[in-house]
């Protein structure tokens, strides 16, 4: 038979251990929540577009992306970051490194890009002419969305030429070097 005080003794120990128990999966629940990363870009300074990717410091596949600006929800973990900046024409890509998400915490990442804002002048003749201005890397293939004569741009900063197409034109008149420098705003004067 059991006596009194040893019945007592084994009701507290059972109600320790349960509760005990309760707060470990209470515990082991929050270490597996996951954290949110926001990621917010700038160019130049200023607030921008674009969107980034979350790919684990081990490497592999990507674990999520999103546009920037807006709270991911992702495992806590040490990820690496590569954002692009949509709102330039050449979208440029920045990466960060050994960015921790902690469980149940919120990370905000700032990534900068340092590019140029530009504005096409385009004259011919001293007048101010209306064209399509497309952009390239000299010796590139490739060309660059097509911009505006005197609609702002964002684009990195180097040397570009470029195909210029005044409005009712059928070809394109070239321009052999412009020169965009980063974290600037230029207004850039092409004389056709």
């Amino acid at each position: 038979m059991v006596g009194h005080g040893t019945m007592e003794r084994m009701t507290k120990t059972l109600c320790t251990v349960v509760f005990l128990m309760v707060g470990l999966a209470g515990l082991a629940g929050a270490q597996d929540a996951p954290g949110k990363l926001e990621v917010r870009l700038t160019a130049n300074g200023s607030p921008a577009t674009g969107s980034f990717e979350v790919l684990p410091s081990q490497g592999g596949p990507a674990v999520g992306q999103g546009p920037a600006g807006t709270p991911l929800a992702v495992a806590a973990g040490v990820y690496d970051i590569k954002a692009t900046l949509t709102e330039a024409i050449d979208r440029p890509t920045r990466s960060r490194g050994g960015v921790e998400v902690e469980a149940g915490a919120d990370r905000v990442l700032r990534i900068d890009f340092q590019v140029g804002r530009v504005t096409l002048l385009c004259r011919k003749d001293g007048e101010t002419l209306s064209a399509e201005v497309a952009l390239r890397r000299p010796g590139s293939s490739a060309w660059l969305p097509a911009v505006r004569c005197g609609v702002a741009f964002l684009v990195s900063g180097g040397t570009y030429e470029a195909d210029v197409t005044p409005d009712g034109a059928s070809t394109a008149l070239r321009v052999p070097r412009l020169q965009i420098m980063a974290g600037t705003t230029q207004r850039l004067a092409v004389d056709l």
